[in-house]
């Protein structure tokens, strides 16, 4: 039985539908959203990713612009430009595009974000929130994004599913294991130093890999039937290739996204998503704040 093709450009336009009427109700009381991304360095995965998202965001009413830093920016600029673009207060939303230069660690910057506009969950309390299982008002995009496609999948509800995290990092790895043992899943984080990944992965009804390693995962080391969620972007000679070996692996699972065209697009509405959440927070907040100095 040929596997699910979980589409993320079909789910990417679902819930772009719901953001333009959302948009569109902020922009009648004279809010246009509004994200600044940060990018450090050359990386050409994210270039084409941020591309993406300030297309994305032109197609639905919202401001993207780039702020670009050279490669060999130190954190203390790059934490004085998140800073400064922080505390404009038409900005809604600030990112730190990633990954970051080897000689950058996301630990010394992300707090330099403001956390109510930390749009992608990297402030240390939004993390902190995410990891007690209490809820934080930015789940950050990718992660958000994998859990989105999950739900399309014949393995939702979670409860009970065995789940295998392939990668480790707080951009995904981390925040997507999180998330499902939110859900009740039994979760696995697998890494570089968890040696052979098959003895794992056969048993898991679930797999989602960002290894940023292209082909890392193939059809024989899944279950039969397993939903496989595949979150690597590597481009080898020019073509975006994921962290799972398509062609064998469609003939095992039973649900599969494709590179490109699945978690990408939806990584893209998502964090955008976070970014309308915090213009209608900022739009709430500024109404009630006559009514706070008049008390």
């Amino acid at each position: 039985m040929a596997a699910q093709i979980l589409d993320g450009r079909s789910l990417a336009a679902d819930l772009s539908t719901e953001l333009r009427a959302r948009i569109a109700a902020l922009r009648e009381r004279g809010v246009t959203p509004r994200l600044a991304i940060v990018f450090v360095g050359e990386n050409e995965s994210s270039l084409a990713y941020v591309r993406n998202l300030v297309r994305t965001g032109e197609r639905l009413g919202i401001a993207v612009t780039v702020d670009r830093l050279d490669e060999n920016a130190g954190a203390r600029e790059t934490r004085s430009r998140l800073k400064r673009l922080g505390s404009d207060a038409q900005t809604h939303g600030v990112l730190l595009q990633q990954p970051l230069p080897r000689h950058l660690s996301i630990r010394e910057i992300a707090d330099a974000i403001p956390a109510q506009k930390d749009v992608d969950g990297t402030h240390p309390t939004n993390q902190g929130h995410l990891a007690f299982g209490s809820g934080t008002a930015y789940v950050p995009a990718t992660p958000a994004a994998v859990m989105l496609l999950l739900e399309r999948s014949p393995h939702w509800p979670l409860r009970g599913r065995r789940a295998a995290m392939v990668g480790r990092s707080v951009v995904v790895g981390a925040p997507v294991a999180m998330l499902m043992l939110a859900q009740d899943a039994t979760v696995t984080i697998l890494h570089r130093e968890s040696g052979a990944l098959q003895q794992y992965l056969k048993l898991s009804d679930i797999v989602v890999v960002a290894a940023g390693v292209p082909g890392l995962v193939r059809g024989e080391d899944l279950m039969p039937g397993a939903t496989v969620i595949d979150v690597g972007t590597t481009i080898v000679d020019g073509t975006l290739k994921g962290d799972v070996d398509f062609d064998s692996a469609v003939r095992i699972a039973g649900a599969i996204t494709p590179v490109p065209g699945g978690v990408g697009p939806v990584t893209n509405v998502a964090l955008l998503r976070n970014v309308v959440k915090a213009a209608e927070h900022a739009q709430v907040a500024a109404s009630e704040t006559p009514k706070a100095n008049a008390t």
